[in-house]
């Protein structure tokens, strides 16, 4: 683990203990609110139901070693870096209005490719409630985000005219079991800019005592349309970005498919603390299933509070 990682986990967590200083107080169980919020593919995967929180996150990743490109097998290692602030204002329980995507993002590579520092594009959505069954521990939700195409080129943002991504969420809790998952796509305004992607997250966890979560979670994304960029990383990357990052690129199709799965731990700090509701501590290790050099991702840490008001 990089020491630039554990700069931002040793951050998180002065964060939490600060605030959790308001103490631990006592309410009227809300309907849903035992249940954990997702740790990876921060940007995307949502919890289902409709809940009012600031969400900080930092997800450190190292690049591979090598590429895949038109040109060959070219080296890069190094790293990317997300620190992000996402906001969800719930207007009752089943509507709520989201910022999904608010951070700056560093871009190290060692080889290559030049270094980049700069804004990511900016999300908004809202979620709705499609079906609402408290009594059972069961909801589906829609969603639906519009990306604006402010960010930095410097870090592959910027490109196209944006996009607009509507997903599917579900959970459903079993006894101590909590089990999510949602399907959705990023749909460019610009085709020949952005490419038009499919994914799917899931996530496992189970309540060891009221505070403690260990979790399982399962990314998949897949290339539906390859874009047409014509800079330089765009026309020779044989696959695309990921979550973060959407390169554009003209070979998309190639390797159209990068699979992760991630394992770590949620800990509830507190529980109704005055105004606040809960104080959730996340941490995640996440590895690609599928060929790291079809990808940026060799390995990813990612650490967030979820602040629950």
């Amino acid at each position: 683990m990089k020491k630039y990682f554990i700069k931002q986990l040793i951050l998180i967590l002065l964060i939490a203990v600060g605030t959790a200083g308001t103490g631990i107080g006592s309410g009227d169980e809300v309907p849903f609110s035992r249940f954990i919020k997702p740790i990876t593919n921060p940007v995307f995967f949502d919890e289902p139901q409709n809940i009012s929180y600031v969400h900080v996150v930092n997800a450190y990743q190292d690049l591979p070693k090598r590429i895949n490109t038109t040109l060959g097998r070219v080296p890069l290692d190094g790293y990317l870096n997300l620190t992000a602030i996402r906001v969800t204002y719930a207007l009752n329980e089943k509507f709520s209005l989201i910022a999904a995507k608010d951070g700056y993002i560093e871009f190290k590579p060692d080889n290559t490719l030049d270094s980049g520092y700069g804004w990511g594009d900016i999300s908004l959505g809202f979620k709705g409630a499609l079906y609402y069954c408290p009594q059972d521990e069961f909801i589906v939700s829609g969603k639906m985000l519009f990306e604006f195409s402010q960010g930095s080129d410097e870090v592959y943002q910027g490109n196209g005219d944006g996009n607009v991504a509507p997903s599917i969420s579900f959970l459903k809790g079993c006894n101590k079991w909590q089990f999510m998952g949602t399907l959705g796509m990023v749909i460019p305004f610009n085709a020949k800019e952005e490419s038009m992607e499919i994914y799917q997250s899931y996530h496992v966890s189970y309540a060891v005592t009221p505070r403690f979560f260990p979790l399982i979670e399962l990314n998949h994304w897949c290339v539906a349309r390859q874009a047409d960029r014509d800079a330089l990383v765009p026309s020779i990357a044989k696959f695309e970005g990921g979550d973060v990052i959407n390169l554009g690129s003209k070979n998309g199709l190639d390797h159209r498919n990068f699979i992760t799965a991630a394992a770590g731990f949620r800990y509830r700090i507190f529980e109704k603390a005055g105004f606040f509701k809960n104080l959730d501590f996340g941490l995640a290790y996440e590895l690609p299933l599928t060929n790291p050099n079809n990808g940026l991702m060799l390995r990813r840490y990612t650490a967030d509070l979820v602040l629950h008001f």
